[in-house]
């Protein structure tokens, strides 16, 4: 057993992943990806919708 994550594992062969980069979808250019930077998909949010509590939820104490 070891304490370092992974190295069990042994790399998984190159041809089997595929070209250097043939994941990758984003562009080269930071910011250019498939989206304009600072901006959203008009159907997305981010937002919170607050809910209540469901009836037999435990009641947590703050100290």
């Amino acid at each position: 057993m070891t304490d370092v994550p992974g190295e069990h594992l042994d790399e998984e062969p190159q041809d089997e992943r595929g070209a250097p980069g043939s994941r990758d979808e984003g562009s080269d250019e930071p910011g250019s990806g498939h989206r304009p930077a600072g901006t959203s998909d008009a159907g997305d949010s981010t937002s919170i919708d607050p809910q209540d509590p469901d009836g037999d939820a435990p009641t947590l104490h703050t100290p």
